[in-house]
């Protein structure tokens, strides 16, 4: 970010969740930002010609305010029929820490794209005893690194061509890197990794092992979750299961509407209308960042959003 300059050695080229974790806690301490714990912010509203930001606790007023909640904010349950009454253990994988609560357990994981692979692949390495993944999009999946390079590099030009260009390039870099998964439940996507990030700010699953896992025979691909009914799970294809436990990798929706929404901030897809340094007409001194995506990747996108933000806020100060 910003201003800090991360040590690939101290953090990992990849960090883990505990690697980000001490990467942000250190970037508070090096520039002694104050960071309030525990604190839900619920809504912002106009106060004094600046910002009220009211939370769970004491409101907090500022001149200018940034909300950078990102893509993820609200965990995203499928209302699948029967859930009410499944009296198996279920959790979303927001609540998900480490695969040890599931060592020698039968395990379905909900959701092949990034997370649901990810847990999935950990699972299957740190012993569960059955990992099942269950599908219903196919998702596009690409390793870290191709010949040496991250694929965020070569996504910098594959910004500038057409969708279907970029698609193509995209489905020869996955052919290249892990052969045809047909026969291992994975199909190729009816949709490229440019047309899903453009159209359902989708990135694809990036492979850290869950490939290997897959062709190991250690991760078996399911079809899509159809409902509950008590301790089983019913499957489209008819199928009834029982696994010891249901990881649901379902996705989270975006929550804008109840903390914006009633400023007119937002787009039909509940989405914010300028971001960066940009600010809407109707809302001077808010600003939005981490609500972009291409194929170059979001931290990215994120680190220049908030150097604009940084810019339009000391050219609003100087003025």
């Amino acid at each position: 970010m910003p201003g800090y300059r991360a040590s690939r050695r101290r953090y990992g080229e990849y960090p883990t969740r505990d690697d980000w974790v001490r990467y942000l806690e250190d970037y508070a301490e090096h520039h002694h930002i104050r960071v309030r714990f525990g604190t839900q912010a619920r809504r912002v509203t106009a106060k004094n010609g600046g910002w009220l930001v009211e939370t769970d606790g004491d409101g907090l007023e500022a001149q200018f305010v940034v909300i950078a909640t990102g893509f993820d904010l609200e965990p995203d349950l499928p209302a699948w029929p029967g859930i009410d009454g499944y009296t198996g253990e279920l959790i979303h994988s927001s609540a998900y820490r480490n695969p040890a609560p599931y060592r020698g357990r039968d395990v379905l994981v909900v959701g092949p794209n990034t997370t649901g692979s990810e847990v999935a692949n950990y699972l299957a390495k740190r012993g569960a005893r059955r990992v099942q993944l269950s599908c219903r999009t196919v998702p596009n999946v690409l390793a870290r690194k191709f010949v040496g390079v991250s694929v965020n590099i070569p996504g910098i030009a594959l910004n500038r061509v057409p969708l279907r260009v970029a698609d193509q390039v995209s489905w020869l870099t996955q052919w290249a890197m892990f052969g045809t998964l047909d026969r291992y439940g994975l199909p190729r996507p009816k949709e490229g990794v440019a047309t899903t990030l453009a159209r359902r700010q989708q990135a694809p699953a990036y492979d850290d092992g869950f490939v290997a896992e897959l062709k190991a025979g250690r991760i078996e691909m399911v079809a899509a979750v159809a409902g509950f009914d008590g301790d089983a799970v019913m499957l489209a294809d008819g199928t009834r299961i029982q696994p010891d436990a249901v990881i649901a990798a379902t996705g989270y929706r975006r929550g804008l509407e109840n903390m914006v929404g009633h400023l007119g901030v937002l787009d039909d897809n509940g989405l914010p209308a300028v971001s960066g340094g940009q600010q809407h007409p109707s809302a001077a001194g808010l600003f939005f960042n981490g609500y972009r995506t291409d194929l170059s990747g979001q931290l990215r996108l994120m680190r220049f959003g908030a150097r604009q933000i940084l810019a339009a806020v000391k050219r609003e100060l100087a003025a």
